[in-house]
C-alpha cells in the first residue's frame, strides 16, 4: 500500500502547483504572461511533459511575481523564449534542483561593461547636446573609460547575487548587493571626475559621447548574440 499513498501523495503535490501556478500567473504583467505562454509552447511542442513544465514554470512565475515588482522582466531574467526553452530541454535537472545557468564570469563582466557605460555615455551626451552646453559639463575620456571598467563589475555583481528561481532568501541580498554596487559605482565616478585633472579627463564632445554611447549598445547586443552570454541583467 506505501508505494499506491506515494502516488497519490505525488499527484496531490502536482495538483497544488498547478493551481498555484494558475494564480501566480494570473498576477503577471500582460507582458510576462506572454513569455510564459510563449515558453509553454515551445516545450509543449518539444513534447516536454506536462507534469515537468508544472515543476519548472512553478520556481518561475513565483520568482517573476517578485521581480516585476522591482520592474524585472521575464526576458531581462530569463534571455528570449528560445534561450530559455533551449536551457530548460538542455539541462532540465538543473532548473528542477533550484540552480540557473549563466555564463562564465568574464562574458557577464562584458555584456555589464557596455550596459552600464553605453548607458551613461547616451545620457552624459544627450544632457550636453540639449542641456547645458557648457564645456565644463563634458565628459572626459578618462571617467568615460574608467565608466566602463567599473560598469562591468558593478553589474557583474548585481547578476551574480540575482535570485535563483527555488531557492528561498535571496532577495534580500538581492536587494542589498544592487544598492551597495549602484552607490558605489555613483561615488567611485563623482570622485574620479573631480580628482582627475582636465588636462589629462580630457573633455570629449557631446555628439562624440552619445556616438560611444550608441556604439556600446549596440555592441552589448551583437556580443551577446555572438558569445551566447546567459543570465544577464539585459
Amino acid at each position: 500500500m506505501e508505494p499506491e499513498n506515494n502516488q497519490h501523495d505525488t499527484v496531490d503535490v502536482l495538483q497544488q502547483k498547478q493551481a498555484e501556478n494558475k494564480e501566480l500567473f494570473d498576477r503577471l504583467t500582460n507582458k510576462n504572461r506572454d513569455y510564459m505562454v510563449k515558453l509553454n509552447r515551445r516545450l509543449e511542442n518539444a513534447d516536454m511533459p506536462a507534469e515537468q513544465r508544472t515543476e519548472i514554470f512553478n520556481d518561475m512565475l513565483k520568482t517573476l511575481v517578485e521581480q516585476q515588482g522591482l520592474g524585472i522582466t521575464a526576458r531581462q531574467l530569463y534571455g528570449t523564449v528560445p534561450d530559455q526553452a533551449r536551457s530548460i530541454l538542455e539541462s532540465p535537472t538543473q532548473t528542477e534542483e533550484g540552480t540557473v545557468e549563466r555564463s562564465e564570469s568574464w562574458k557577464l563582466y562584458l555584456d555589464g561593461a557596455l550596459l552600464l557605460g553605453g548607458m551613461f555615455a547616451l545620457i552624459s551626451g544627450l544632457s550636453y547636446l540639449f542641456g547645458n552646453e557648457n564645456p565644463e559639463n563634458q565628459m572626459g575620456l578618462i571617467t568615460l573609460i574608467f565608466n566602463f571598467l567599473v560598469g562591468g563589475a558593478v553589474v557583474l555583481a548585481i547578476t551574480k547575487n540575482a535570485p535563483v528561481p527555488g531557492r528561498k532568501g535571496g532577495m534580500l541580498r538581492y536587494i542589498l548587493v544592487s544598492i551597495v554596487a549602484m552607490l558605489a559605482w555613483i561615488l567611485l565616478m563623482t570622485f574620479a571626475t573631480v580628482i582627475i585633472p582636465p588636462s589629462i579627463n580630457i573633455p570629449l564632445p557631446g555628439w562624440l559621447t552619445l556616438l560611444i554611447g550608441a556604439a556600446a549598445f549596440a555592441a552589448k547586443f551583437y556580443f551577446k548574440r555572438k558569445l551566447n552570454i546567459k543570465g544577464t541583467l539585459m
